[in-house]
């Protein structure tokens, strides 16, 4: 900027005088000073990043601190961040103040009051930005055999280039602006249909349309230009890609270095690789740096490793101070406490009158109340059930299991996650390793604590009893209209969104927009008192809850919108919604009463009806008076005389007769759906059939995830 003004002659004396050169200083100061010409929104991290501030501007975002300044009495911003639009693919907001920022190789979480806002603007930014880009990112991975085709990893941004000139009586450039099955000629014809030109890497290729979407061009200016990154860094800049620029970053920053300030905590969101060790460097205890086991380490790098090996792996003696560096006693305190509960739990130190469940209950008590101890909580379980030496033989397993209830309950912080999920992974998918089901059902587990919150519910003696000895599920009963029922297996995990889909999806439903319409009911009082569950509700918490109020309690599964059209192929499908259905078309919900004898047309349609009913119950044989009367509301069915609605009912068992009843139903239903003169929306109050006991068992292995949190909604 100052050889700017020196350039033009600018000084406070002196105005601008042309436009352009204002122009130039505004460009200037908007590319040199981003935070400045930016929208700061107050925001924070997950535990140890250190993000206050997030910016937004012209060029990306950037993750700011407030630091104490030299001279300034206020502070100034420390950047300690930036993604560019070119990093960003998109952005989400799970919840009403969360953003997820959702990278070409990582997630960025953030928190903030002004979430919306944020969201909006950079959408706004990145759909003009895209407007005009030559440039795709790829969603998926592309690694052809052909050396034709250009290879790629998801994540990597590619440059447009013209396709080849093209060839005589090669038509699929031209616009088509007659019918679209035309579409389906030129694929054929063309051999390039569905398909894009690009380079990577300095490489050209072809590569199919549907692996990437635009993206904005990259800011290859913004790439550091130091004179020893290499031919690798060369070519990162010249194709700009995401993967590639990356890899140059890690070559240049070298090993990793342990942060031994608060100023250096939020340096670690760029050290890879994401292992437990890597985390304990970052966040746990200096080490001692003593000679162990008798042996003296040379270097002091070998020292450091060495000890810290040591504190992630299993201990007989209990722990004297946290894991993790905290500063306050009083939770440092709780830290010992927690190590001594685990010991316990896992068998290596004696219960002293308390029970397994005591001892748990405690550990997930504490974990609940004081967030902060979520993350010494998973690290001191995966110091114990790493290099376990216990002379208990069943010590490291009783480690795995409680560490998968602890996955089911308490998530952890977003800086502690990629490390334990690095750590699960390696762990199941090692050949040769022990407990790999189980460590990956604790991915699972995880994974499903941060999209849902994790369970409220203390377990019970027998769900612990069931888990201790390898069960993960019990079978539950859910009840469809017309009495139908299913019972499904039930894990630790399971909310009642995996119930409706996977009710959904034995009716051939895979649609997102087809799951929302249907609901679980908790049914309890006889009947009397009907809660839909949140989604988010985990059904075992749910069960548990229910079972101290009312023993005689029901789940019931029943479609609530009806937004989508009705299918009529799927058997379970059609007999559940004409089961739904038909109680409420009976009780004259569907139909109004005419104000004179009703039209013949109205009188052929319920008529029809009547006996699509009949043919529904697999009856061959005539109807009788008194069967009619059934089939038909009975306000319409005093319109008119008994035996002239037998003779119409009569008139139609021809047609009907030659239907199977799953044809029968699908008929009643399309027909329903058609002349009624309201559209379906039986969302009243069901009948409910009476209540009848159901022992629930447990069944199954911890071989795979399962969760269980739930907390029914309140009744509107």
């Amino acid at each position: 900027m100052k050889a700017l003004f020196a350039q033009n002659q600018l000084d406070t004396q002196r105005p601008l005088v042309t436009e352009s050169v204002k122009r130039a200083v505004v460009s200037t100061a908007r590319d040199t000073w981003e935070v400045y010409f930016s929208r700061i929104f107050p925001a924070t991290g997950s535990v140890g990043t250190g993000v206050q501030l997030l910016a937004v501007s012209h060029v990306g975002i950037k993750l700011l601190r407030m630091v104490k300044g030299g001279q300034e009495a206020g502070g100034q911003l420390r950047v300690l961040r930036a993604y560019s639009f070119a990093d960003i693919l998109f952005v989400a907001m799970p919840s009403q103040n969360m953003l997820e920022f959702n990278l070409a190789s990582e997630k960025v979480i953030l928190f903030s009051a002004r979430a919306h806002q944020v969201k909006t603007l950079v959408d706004d930014f990145i759909l003009e930005l895209k407007k005009d880009s030559d440039y795709v990112v790829a969603v998926r991975n592309f690694l052809p055999e052909d050396p034709a085709l250009l290879a790629f990893h998801k994540g990597d941004i590619i440059h447009l280039q013209p396709l080849e000139p093209p060839r005589v009586g090669y038509s699929a450039g031209c616009v088509v602006r007659k019918k679209v099955v035309y579409l389906e000629e030129l694929r054929r014809r063309g051999p390039d249909f569905g398909w894009r030109f690009g380079t990577i890497h300095g490489r050209v290729g072809r590569f199919p349309s549907e692996l990437v979407q635009p993206a904005a061009a990259p800011d290859f200016l913004q790439l550091p230009a130091e004179p020893g990154r290499g031919r690798a860094a060369a070519v990162a800049a010249a194709v700009a890609s995401a993967a590639a620029a990356q890899e140059v970053g890690r070559r240049r920053e070298g090993p990793p270095v342990r942060a031994r300030s608060a100023d250096h905590g939020e340096d670690a969101l760029a050290l890879p690789p994401y292992t437990m060790l890597e985390f304990a460097q970052k966040y746990f205890r200096d080490p001692q740096r003593r000679p162990q086991d008798g042996l003296r380490l040379k270097s002091k790098e070998a020292r450091e490793s060495r000890t810290l090996e040591d504190m992630l792996c299993f201990t007989k003696t209990p722990l004297q101070e946290s894991l993790i560096e905290l500063s306050d006693s009083s939770l440092n305190k709780m830290a010992t406490d927690m190590f001594l509960a685990v010991m316990k739990f896992m068998g290596d130190a004696p219960l002293k009158g308390q029970s397994d469940l005591d001892v748990l209950c405690n550990l997930l008590k504490l974990c609940g109340d004081h967030e902060v101890m979520r993350d010494e909580c998973y690290c001191q379980v995966v110091k114990q059930i790493t290099d376990n030496t216990s002379s208990k033989q069943d010590s490291c397993q009783r480690g795995w299991r409680l560490l998968y209830i602890v996955t089911a309950y308490h998530s952890c912080s977003e800086v502690l996650h990629p490390h334990l999920t690095r750590f699960l992974q390696d762990m199941s998918r090692t050949p040769g390793l022990p407990f790999q089901g189980i460590a990956k059902a604790c991915e699972q587990n995880l994974q499903k604590t941060l999209r849902f919150g994790g369970r409220l519910e203390l377990p019970s003696s027998i769900e612990l009893r069931a888990m201790l000895a390898g069960r993960s599920s019990k079978r539950q009963l859910f009840l469809l209209p017309g009495g139908l029922e299913r019972h499904l297996k039930i894990k630790t995990c399971t909310v009642a969104l995996d119930v409706v889909e996977e009710i959904c999806a034995e009716m051939a439903l895979t649609r997102p927009e087809a799951f929302n319409e249907y609901v679980i009911f908790v049914v309890t009082n006889r009947g009397q008192h009907v809660c839909p569950l949140s989604r988010r509700a985990y059904i075992l918490d749910v069960a548990s809850e229910m079972e101290q109020v009312d023993g005689g309690y029901m789940l019931w599964f029943r479609r609530v919108l009806w937004d989508q059209p009705l299918k009529f192929e799927n058997e379970l499908y059609v007999t559940m919604h004409y089961n739904q259905v038909l109680p409420e078309y009976l009780k004259g919900l569907f139909s109004s009463v005419p104000a004179s004898r009703p039209s013949e047309q109205l009188l052929q349609q319920v008529s029809k009806l009547a006996s699509l009913q009949h043919r529904a119950k697999d009856h061959f044989y005539l109807p009788s008076m008194r069967e009619v009367q059934e089939y038909i509301p009975a306000q319409l069915y005093r319109t008119t005389a008994g035996s002239t609605w037998l003779n119409l009912v009569s008139q139609h068992r021809q047609q009907t007769q030659a239907l199977s009843p799953h044809q029968a139903r699908a008929q009643f239903l399309e027909l329903q759906q058609h002349c009624c003169a309201s559209p379906l929306h039986p969302c009243r109050q069901p009948q409910w059939p009476q209540l009848s006991q159901h022992r629930d068992s447990w069944t199954g292995t911890v071989s795979c995830g399962g969760r269980a949190c739930g907390e029914p909604a309140q009744c509107p």
